[in-house]
């Protein structure tokens, strides 16, 4: 009984290898799979996918129900021929490894949408959002429905800013930020924490995504809780009269003289409006604005006062104040200045998964003004910056990073900003001691000019451990429009 039932199987499948028309179902099956998961068009592929499983289960079907009634002789047709049998292997096998690899590609190096969808299914967590009105729990309430769940840092950093909108009822309709800090084992975690009223009654945490951690005390996000605590935001907003309302927290501040709309508040809630600031005004400072009417009517910023540590400039502002005093121009991997006047900063538009989106903004009269010149200077590329340099008024160059942190890419631009393309550059390859071949360097830094020579060190990002984590020395002839390596170079 066993040999017969083996004998089925082996000629059922025989039968379905030589059989073109199964050969045919599965090539649609394997291309309009490897479709869904590099792009993730469901609607243009799923009911072609569903099409072809159902007829690949007719014919296995209906070519099992024919084995099984079938007596031993052999029919004399196509699928009996030796040289087709053959070829219809091969022919399957080949489709296999062609959309299989496809496949995994899609899934790997967030190559596809399958990627994201693996990515989400690690990292993505949801919460249950109980205190959801910032009138009756101000923001402490959004951290104490996370904790139920996922033990945050007690010392949490932000990478950009803390945004939020909430109704005239004090209902928070939404609200992202980034944060990251050390858990008490003193293991870096990261947290994207983001929530849309619209999309969901949950707050969704992104974990582990590449934070590129400085700890710098001025983006401490204990300020901003402390403060809006002590905000009396429903009175605030009550005189403007409005359907929506925002908050806003970059961390600590420096406004220079300007005391428009500047209040101090202390720590049981008494507020002193500068009417003439003899000091620089600086400070961990929560704005509460109207959505799209900022430059109509000013967002009220409050400074909470009282604690020394807050409501004076760290040692590192002080520097750079200094600086500022001495015309020295504040360069970031988010903003970059030609001089006093002329400038170029990289402006938050959306987060999802780890990815920070930008738009890229100009000034020429020295921060009065702001215009924006690119509203994707990335075209879409995930993660995050990694920075921004312009070498005059029109060749500059943009770095990313991807949201784990271990590959990297360069754009560059020669019409101010307006475009930009990505660089293309020749991996160098190494050989390691086991004969193997590796190409490390994967993650530029931001060109430099000497002596008429661009030149730019790629290194190996944040899984690299080759020689040292050692980089590359590339250099162009033509204005960063093609590189050549050099050497390798020792990090210090």
């Amino acid at each position: 009984m066993i040999y017969i039932f083996r004998g089925n199987v082996k000629r059922v499948l025989i039968s379905l290898l030589t059989n073109p028309i199964f050969i045919i179902g599965y090539w649609i099956f394997g291309h309009e799979l490897a479709s869904i998961c590099k792009y993730g068009r469901m609607n243009n592929n799923l009911y072609i996918l569903l099409l072809s499983i159902v007829l690949l289960l007719s014919i296995i079907l209906f070519t099992t129900i024919k084995m099984v009634k079938e007596s031993e002789h052999k029919l004399k047709n196509l699928t009996n021929l030796k040289s087709w049998k053959y070829i219809s292997i091969i022919i399957f096998v080949a489709i296999t490894l062609l959309y299989g690899v496809n496949i995994y590609k899609s899934a790997t190096n967030y190559g596809g949408k399958l990627a994201w969808y693996i990515e989400r299914l690690k990292n993505e967590r949801s919460v249950k959002f109980e205190h959801n009105n910032i009138y009756n729990y101000g923001l402490k309430g959004i951290f104490e429905d996370i904790n139920k769940d996922h033990t945050l840092p007690q010392e949490l950093y932000m990478v950009n800013n803390f945004s939020l909108k909430f109704n005239s009822d004090g209902t928070i309709t939404s609200f992202d930020t980034f944060v990251y800090g050390k858990n008490e084992d003193g293991k870096e975690e990261s947290y994207l924490i983001t929530f849309d009223k619209n999309k969901s009654k949950n707050i969704t945490l992104i974990l582990n995504g590449y934070a590129g951690p400085t700890y710098n005390v001025d983006k401490l996000v204990e300020p901003l809780v402390k403060t809006v605590s002590i905000i009396p935001i429903k009175q605030k907003v009550s005189k403007w009269n409005e359907n929506q309302y925002g908050l806003v927290y970059y961390g600590k501040r420096n406004w220079g003289y300007n005391t428009n709309e500047i209040i101090n508040i202390d720590k049981d809630g008494k507020e002193y409006s500068p009417e003439v600031a003899t000091s620089e005004i600086i400070g961990y400072t929560v704005s509460i604005f109207i959505p799209g009417k900022e430059k109509m009517i000013t967002p009220a910023r409050y400074n909470l006062i009282g604690d020394p540590n807050w409501s004076k400039p760290s040692t590192t502002q002080n520097q750079a104040n200094s600086n500022e005093k001495k015309n020295e121009l504040k360069n970031t991997k988010e903003q970059f200045y030609l001089s006093k006047e002329v400038g170029f900063k990289l402006n938050v538009t959306d987060k999802a998964l780890g990815s920070t989106f930008y738009s890229l903004s100009k000034t020429m009269d020295g921060e009065k003004t702001w215009t924006v010149i690119n509203n994707d200077p990335f075209s879409g590329t995930i993660g995050s910056a990694s920075g921004l340099v312009f070498l005059d008024d029109k060749l500059g160059f943009l770095g990313a990073v991807n949201p784990s942190g271990n590959e990297g890419a360069l754009y560059r631009t020669d019409d101010g900003g307006t475009s930009f393309k990505k660089v293309n550059f020749t991996p160098h390859k190494v050989k390691l001691d086991n004969g193997q071949s590796i190409s490390p360097f994967d993650s530029p830094g931001m060109p430099y000019e000497e002596d008429g020579v661009f030149n730019l060190l790629i290194g190996q990002g944040s899984d690299g451990d080759y020689n040292g984590n050692s980089s590359a020395l590339y250099q162009s002839k033509d204005k960063g429009q093609t590189w050549e390596y050099i050497k390798e170079v020792k990090n210090s």
